[in-house]
């Protein structure tokens, strides 16, 4: 072989197995027993026995080669594997015809300062050059003493085995490091998709549990406990809501990706329902809502999920309206869409947050955590429908919302 294919030849034999090992790395699951250490011991192993099958040792750099992964045991701190493969090492010097006496002192010195007195902290760089430095010191002594190869030229040869060898080794050093931090940059990554993805769930659950407890709250602050009738009537709201919250809370675990149970449902009935639902919170904002009715409008929808988007953009609009004003509902129909349309007079959205609306955690309100309308986009988007939004700063806010029809009595659009 010539020189660059021993060296082409040898970097591939050292780096093959130890960046599947720390691809291995990065899918095994923290719950996993394997150790995954363990699993960089296979890849020195694999890469020693590699050198070891298909390296021409007639090469003094593929005897040095033959090294590396024991220099690499010794920089993760593994002190068994590192122990066992000197020992291969010294064996495998002393087949190749060199002084076994020579080669256990050699290899007896790297294991006591590299594995007995190890300490944290030792870059991978001053391990390399301390191996260096011990190997040149034994290849001249050997040269010189035992080979009696006293010329200049025997011993250039030395150093620039040893100059190759730091540079290869640096070269596999730094692949190695740039593969461990890609894949712990990637655990990282999933590690922080997980946190976003159950911060927002947790974003989710908090806003959607404070709606009903804000509907409890206003029924409760207006009841009348010596009016029998407006006592059971509001009772049966509160315990709606309740159970409602309940509810939320029970699918938690559905927040982290929105689910919708569709089935045959009257969109009138639904819009009826949540306005009567939300009549305290209007009349204690001195809100008027206007509902234009229409008659049976049926689609393939989630109860319960969408009237989570109407209560979450009627708050919104009892929100924008600074004192007294008015909320106007229609629901019309064409020959494919039922279209609900929610318009209040409050202070209206400039062209900018009209853009910026559906960014999660986005909200033009003080205390808004920009959940709603991101929540609401994506309930509508699973109903194959779409929701938009219209708008003029100090005149109104006007919410369109499009849901495919089953069947309907029609309200011309």
């Amino acid at each position: 072989m010539s020189f660059f294919d021993v060296l082409i030849l040898g970097i591939i034999l050292i780096l093959f197995p130890i960046i599947c090992v720390f691809i291995a790395k990065a899918y095994i699951k923290n719950t996993c027993n394997i150790d995954k250490d363990f699993l960089i011991d296979v890849a020195n192993f694999s890469s020693f026995f590699l050198l070891l099958k298909y390296c021409d040792f007639s090469s003094p750099y593929s005897v040095l080669l033959i090294n590396m992964p024991f220099v690499i045991s010794v920089i993760h701190n593994r002190k068994a594997a590192g122990i066992i493969l000197a020992i291969i090492l010294m064996v495998f010097n002393g087949y190749l015809g060199f002084n076994i006496i020579f080669v256990i002192s050699e290899y007896l010195i790297y294991i006591v300062l590299f594995l007995l007195l190890y300490k944290k902290g030792v870059s991978s760089c001053l391990i390399l050059n301390t191996f260096i430095f011990i190997k040149g010191v034994f290849l001249t002594i050997y040269n010189y003493y035992i080979l009696g190869n006293n010329n200049i030229f025997s011993l250039l040869e030395v150093f620039i085995c040893l100059i190759v060898f730091y540079l290869i080794g640096v070269i596999i050093i730094s692949i190695i490091d740039i593969t461990n931090k890609t894949v712990s940059l990637n655990q990282t990554l999933k590690e922080l998709e997980k946190e976003k993805d159950l911060k927002n769930s947790l974003f989710k659950i908090t806003h959607e549990v404070k709606n009903p407890i804000a509907v409890c709250k206003g029924y409760l602050s207006m009841m009348d406990y010596n009016d029998i009738n407006k006592v059971k009537r509001y009772n049966e709201i509160i315990l709606s809501e309740l159970n409602r919250t309940l509810d939320i809370m029970d699918n938690f675990s559905e927040y982290t990706k929105i689910k919708v149970n569709l089935d045959l449902m009257d969109l009138d009935y639904l819009i009826s329902d949540t306005v009567d639902g939300l009549k305290m919170l209007f009349a204690s904002n001195n809100i008027k809502v206007n509902y234009d009715s229409c008659d049976e409008v049926f689609i393939n929808g989630d109860y319960s999920r969408l009237k989570q988007v109407l209560i979450n953009v009627l708050k919104n609009s009892v929100e924008a309206i600074l004192d007294s004003g008015m909320i106007d509902i229609s629901l019309k129909t064409n020959k494919k869409y039922a279209v609900i349309s929610i318009r209040d007079n409050g202070c209206g959205m400039t062209n900018e947050e009209l853009t910026k609306i559906d960014q999660l955690f986005y909200s033009s309100k003080q205390k808004g955590c920009g959940i709603g309308v991101s929540l609401s986009k994506e309930i509508i988007n699973l109903h194959n429908g779409t929701i938009k939004y219209k708008s003029v700063p100090n005149e109104y806010t006007e919410v369109i919302i499009r849901l495919p029809i089953v069947n309907s009595l029609h309200c011309n659009v």
